[in-house]
This record gives structure tokens, sequence and C-alpha cells, in this order.
């Protein structure tokens, strides 16, 4: 039997998909996993590598597949995994430099910067190690699980599903499920299964080497909110409008 392959990011937020996939022995027999970070997950599903998976929303517009799925990576308010880092007061930063793992996050913050907080930044993209090399009067956009640790290190940290909030009063979809027919045909039984994961979060802490078990756990069940609902459909549609005369 030929195996559906999904593309699914490589973080801690993805815990209890990759864990309902697992406990359920009639979904994971059927489902090959490509585990990377989002910007090469979009490049997996844009190239036709995969046959579906978890995508970030900044990249809908490059892709045909459909939605999938009652569930994304999302927030309502703090995210704290999508962040800027700074060592100066917002105010004085000008310079922005880009993770080149994220695909969604750095749209975001362009979208952020132009029709929210109306400032001009330069954005600068990124290699492996910018982290540990930022010069005066910039801020460093990080994603993921890395924010754990680098957040210690700077005074001052934007959180920018936060900020998005505070500006649109929606919440925010940074991920959703798209595939093609053969997605598409276990759609009902990926619901299942991510519904009975989300019901058993605190207990995936096992192997846990970025965070504590208590940031995680809150982590999971306060800064993430895996629901696609209608807000988080309506924040999509004003996140890809405003993309558009985005420059």
């Amino acid at each position: 039997m030929t195996k559906v392959k999904l593309a699914l990011v490589s973080y801690l937020n993805t815990i209890p998909f990759i864990e309902g996939i697992k406990a359920n022995k009639e979904l994971s027999q059927q489902l090959e996993l490509v585990i990377d970070y989002p910007s090469k997950c979009a490049e997996y599903i844009r190239n036709g590598t995969v046959d579906g998976g978890l995508i970030p929303v900044g990249a809908l517009q490059e892709q045909t597949l459909d939605l999938v799925s009652n569930f994304c990576i999302g927030s309502n308010g703090k995210v704290r995994t999508v962040v800027l880092l700074s060592h100066q007061k917002f105010s004085e930063i000008n310079t922005i430099y880009l993770d080149y793992q994220s695909a969604t996050s750095v749209r975001l913050v362009k979208v952020l910067a132009q029709h929210f907080w109306k400032r001009a930044f330069e954005f600068l993209p990124t290699r492996p190690g910018f982290e540990n090399q930022i010069p005066p009067n910039s801020a460093i956009l990080v994603i993921g699980d890395r924010v754990f640790e680098l957040e210690k290190k700077y005074p001052f940290v934007i959180d920018l599903a936060e900020e998005w909030t505070r500006y649109t009063h929606l919440p925010f979809a940074f991920a959703v499920w798209v595939g093609n027919e053969k997605v598409k045909a276990i759609e009902p039984i990926l619901n299942q299964a991510f519904e009975q994961s989300m019901q058993n979060i605190t207990s995936y802490t096992n192997n846990l080497s970025t965070i504590d078990q208590q940031t995680f756990i809150h982590y999971l069940t306060q800064n993430i909110d895996y629901t696609l609902d209608s807000d988080k459909k309506e924040a999509i549609r004003l996140f890809t409008s405003l993309l558009v005369t985005c420059s």
C-alpha cells in the first residue's frame, strides 16, 4: 500500500498531532511523516514532494491544495514562540533580521510594520547562527522552540501574535492542514485522532529537552490554540488581504 506523505513542523507545538497519529494504529499505518521547519514544509507541499501537511498560512497562496482538518497551530493573544528580540527599545530599532526558518512570521512582521505599527524597517535575511550576531539598533525575528532559551538573553521581547490580536481583535492561525484527494479521504480519521490527542496534552512530557514540564504544558494549553474556528478563518482572510498590499 502506498502511504500518504504529510509534512509536519518539527516544533514542540506539533507534538499533539504527532502523538495523535502514532496513537491511532489505522492512521499511522497509512501515513509517512516528513518532519522539518515551516518554510521547508511549505516547499515540500509546493513542489509535490508530499501529499499535504501542516503549512504556514503565509504560503497558502503558493499552493492549490484544499484545507483539511478542523485543527491548526494558532493562538488567541500571546503565542510565546514568534517574537522580536532586541537589546534596545522598539522605538530605537531600525533593522530586523528575519528568521530563515519562517514563512508566515516573516510576512506577519511586515504586515504589522506597514499596516499597524506604521514603521519602515530594513529587513535582512539570515542563516543559521544569526541569533548570536545581532548588531546595535536591530531586532531579530525568531520562531519555534529556540525562543525559550533566546528570550532570556534579550531584555526586550515583542510577541507578534499578541500584537496582531491587539490591533485586529482577532486570533491568529500560523499553520493549517492542507492536502490532495488522498489526504481529504482520510480527513475524518485525522480529525478523530487529533481530537483524541488534544485531550491528552498533559501526558506528552517525555523527552523534553528545551523547556521544563510546567512551561511545556502551559505553552500547549494556554499559548497555542489548536481549533480552526470561524475567527481564525477570518484572521486568515484578513492577513491574506493585507499581504497583497504589503511591500
